[in-house]
């Protein structure tokens, strides 16, 4: 049977006893009358206070951070950008060069052509002229067979090499203007001192009445795109010394 007497007596001295003191981070205090209420709310308003600029420094430096790692972004879009066009200039740029020279390789072989007429057109006219100083004996031209579709003269057969050629020269000058017009000129180098730097020298030659180191010849004529060597001028330079 419960002694409620007993139980009773124990409930009055649990609540006689004082509760035990907590434990505290630093030293505790020597005496109940060292604790200032005041104080502590004082200090913890000053440590609110304390947090919320901290928060406000670092909410602040967050900030700061974002904005520079987005300039840092942009910077990061422009440059590659940038190397992206460079790449592409620089491909155009080199797809242009090889057309250019492509074309002066048409120039060459225009230049070719008009030389081969020429000279037979100078060929012919030395013909003519042989012609003219011993004339033909008349029994001759009755040995000749007589066709329609071959020229009958070397007068006819002359106009016809000047009308080719002034047909080629036509497509040649035509060319060189298109070139022009994209900076691409040919270099000046005959009678021109000899120039390393645009000029490649295949041989030197004694040649009374001209200066050293003077191009006597151009062999193979040079182009320049802009301020870009295309191709050398390959020359013959005069030299005083054998």
């Amino acid at each position: 049977m419960i002694d409620r007497q007993a139980l009773f007596e124990k409930f009055l001295a649990a609540l006689e006893t004082p509760p035990p003191l907590p434990e505290y981070l630093g030293e505790p205090p020597t005496s109940v009358m060292d604790f200032d209420p005041y104080q502590m709310v004082a200090e913890w308003i000053a440590l609110r206070h304390e947090l919320k600029q901290q928060g406000k420094l670092f909410q602040a430096s967050q900030n700061t951070m974002q904005v520079a790692l987005a300039e840092l972004q942009a910077q990061k879009s422009d440059l590659q950008q940038q190397l992206a066009n460079s790449r592409s200039q620089e491909v155009s740029q080199s797809d242009r060069k090889a057309l250019w020279r492509d074309l002066i390789g048409v120039v060459d072989a225009l230049d070719r052509a008009c030389s081969h007429w020429q000279e037979q057109i100078a060929s012919l006219d030395r013909d003519l002229t042989d012609a003219a100083n011993h004339p033909q004996p008349f029994w001759q031209k009755w040995l000749q067979p007589a066709t329609s579709s071959v020229p009958s003269s070397l007068s006819d057969v002359r106009d016809v090499l000047v009308s080719d050629l002034q047909g080629i020269d036509l497509i040649r000058r035509s060319l060189l203007d298109v070139l022009r017009e994209r900076q691409v000129v040919p270099i000046a180098a005959q009678g021109k001192p000899f120039d390393p730097k645009h000029m490649y020298a295949i041989s030197r030659q004694i040649a009374p009445g001209f200066p050293e180191n003077t191009v006597i010849q151009e062999v193979v004529r040079g182009y320049m795109w802009e301020s870009q060597v295309l191709r050398e001028a390959q020359v013959i330079v005069a030299t005083e010394q054998g």
